[in-house]
């Protein structure tokens, strides 16, 4: 077996690990969430995230690696918007609508990346990127609706609109790490899940003051500690390390297919535990999972092309 195949198969085994991992974090997220509040639960997952890059940076790239060079202020803030906004919009969200909404909203992240490289660069995408953009966005529409429009309106539309504003945090995290090109993905995640955490200290104070949130009891982590321990080891901790460790062996086009599959186990989850989803939901779902996947494949034969 070559090295191309080794490599393959193990990337391959990485994101199904990653799959796996996050498609059950929003449902586990919303059991645990009846017992710890959106703000102590961010503080409580990428607080220990962050000790933990933190001491898995030093030991791969030595004490100099734990610098800023004079990017502070830049990391603060693709911290503070990739943790502390993300984090608290998603729970806050996640507490209004179901997990599976979430993680179908959560997935329009590559259509986020193309129609912000589009306002940036001025280069409009082409056809076929552009009508699978349209498709995903119909896809939607049935997924958050399932036909009744008054969902539009009320609290399904609030929680629903929280997700998507977490999404669009994450997107500009995302793209925040190609402003640092001589950095690791281990340095980016470690300084700006640390400098995040600043922001979500802030966030969880001024929700406290404000009477919005309060630190949970012993029994209460007692009674969601399994849910507690996914969350923050192998979603926050595992999920992002075989995430980059695919990406390094399959290539981000790839490792991007894989990761539309990621709904599909939310809805599995949802249908086993004894909800049954509207025709016109699962409709919606496939058309956005089509979407997504023939605009991937597009892409990377887009590359193929450009290489030959």
């Amino acid at each position: 077996m070559t090295q191309a195949h080794k490599d393959h198969r193990r990337g391959t085994l990485y994101m199904l690990l990653v799959i796996a991992i996050w498609g059950g974090f929003l449902p586990v997220g919303k059991s645990a969430l009846q017992m710890v509040d959106p703000y102590w639960l961010t503080a409580m997952r990428y607080g220990t995230a962050a000790l933990i890059f933190i001491g898995l940076l030093w030991v791969r790239e030595g004490r100099a690696a734990l610098r800023s060079d004079g990017h502070f202020w830049r990391i603060a803030l693709f911290g503070s918007l990739g943790f502390a906004g993300f984090g608290v919009c998603l729970f806050e969200g996640l507490k209004l609508t179901r997990p599976e909404i979430s993680g179908m909203i959560l997935a329009l992240g590559p259509i986020q990346v193309a129609l912000f490289q589009w306002w940036r660069s001025h280069r409009r995408p082409d056809n076929f990127t552009l009508a699978a953009i349209a498709l995903a966005l119909v896809g939607e529409l049935f997924v958050i609706t399932s036909g009744d429009v008054t969902r539009l309106i009320g609290g399904d539309a609030l929680g629903n609109g929280l997700i998507f504003l977490a999404s669009l945090f994450w997107t500009a995290y995302t793209l925040g790490g190609q402003q640092f090109p001589g950095w690791s993905p281990v340095r980016y995640s470690a300084l700006s899940c640390a400098f995040g955490c600043v922001g979500i200290a802030l966030a969880l104070l001024v929700a406290t003051l404000a009477g919005h949130s309060q630190p949970p009891r012993t029994d209460q982590l007692l009674a969601v500690w399994p849910q507690l321990a996914f969350i923050v080891f192998c979603v926050s901790v595992f999920g992002i390390l075989f995430w980059n460790m695919g990406v390094a062996k399959l290539g981000p086009l790839n490792a991007g297919l894989f990761a539309n599959f990621t709904p599909v186990i939310t809805y599995l989850i949802a249908i086993g535990q004894g909800r049954i989803p509207a025709a016109l939901e699962l409709m919606g779902a496939a058309i956005v999972l089509i979407a997504l996947i023939a605009n991937n494949r597009h892409q990377r034969s887009k590359v193929g092309q450009i290489a030959v």
